[in-house]
């Protein structure tokens, strides 16, 4: 079964209800991107997850299940609409650390959101030479990660990281200056589900304020609906004024924001939460 793209789901399961988890020890989290079967079993089988480095446990909960889990002790952090094929998915959360619930960056995040709510849209225009990448470009591809992020949340800093995401079903696309690759983003596919986050955006210092990376957004999400792909979503660096900025630009809705996600740029980050569902 197809279920996401880019990561290694262990089953969890008991004669009515199965469970598909992703373990993170790296960003010291548990993701459940996917169950099957009835509401109470689900959140007995969930429960039982445990291991000493675990901080966060993330449900993507469907909308008939989101009262169950949150009379259980998770709350709502953000809001995916068309996320299973039309419906609406939560993100729903469970700390298990103090520190990891608090955070000091929020106020500046809300200051981000607030400017970008009363800035005035940038128009879009210009033609770019965009490039859907092979695995042959992999290996260009992985500088630029290597150059910009000192943290990522998951392994792109070598050729076959990304060679390994592309047999996964992510598309990667880029826009190259002199033989070197100035900017890229990607699109991890989950066709079950019928989405794809837009993710892995990068662009050289040297060449933003361009307009780069919201071409190449332009381009996945054409790439997407001529494979029957219609709700988009993103997760971006709540301090990223840019990357925000290009996600409203481009009509996507704000959904929320997770709340010390993950070790990314250089330490552990929130992310907000971009949609966009045209299965409507």
């Amino acid at each position: 079964m197809d279920l996401t793209s880019n990561n290694v789901h262990n089953i969890i399961e008991d004669k009515n209800a199965k469970v598909w988890v992703c373990e993170d020890p790296f960003n010291k989290r548990i993701r459940i991107d996917h169950y099957v079967g009835e509401t109470q079993i689900v959140h007995r089988l969930i429960s039982k997850l445990q291991p000493d480095w675990m901080e966060k446990l993330i449900i993507k909960s469907r909308t008939v299940d989101v009262p169950y889990f949150l009379s259980h002790g998770l709350e709502c952090e953000g809001y995916v609409d068309g996320y299973f094929r039309g419906d609406g998915m939560f993100f729903l959360v469970k700390y298990f650390t103090e520190q990891r619930r608090s955070n000091v960056a929020w106020e500046q995040a809300e200051k981000i959101m607030s400017g970008i709510k009363t800035s005035t849209a940038v128009s879009i225009v210009g033609n770019r030479d965009i490039k859907t990448a092979q695995e042959a470009d992999a290996e260009r591809l992985s500088v630029i990660f290597r150059e910009i992020f000192e943290v990522y949340p998951t392994p792109l800093t070598e050729a076959d990281d990304i060679i390994a995401k592309m047999k996964a079903d992510t598309v990667f696309v880029f826009i190259e200056e002199g033989g070197q690759v100035v900017s890229v983003a990607s699109a991890e596919i989950n066709r079950m589900h019928g989405n794809a986050e837009l993710t892995d955006c990068a662009t050289l210092p040297s060449h933003r304020q361009k307009g780069n990376i919201v071409a190449l957004l332009i381009r996945l999400q054409d790439l997407l609906l001529a494979e029957k792909i219609r709700c988009h979503y993103s997760l971006a660096r709540a301090e990223s004024y840019g990357m925000n900025k290009a996600f409203a630009n481009l009509g996507f809705t704000y959904g929320g924001r997770l709340l010390n996600n993950c070790f990314i740029y250089s330490g552990l980050e929130d992310m907000n939460i971009w949609y966009k569902n045209l299965f409507r």
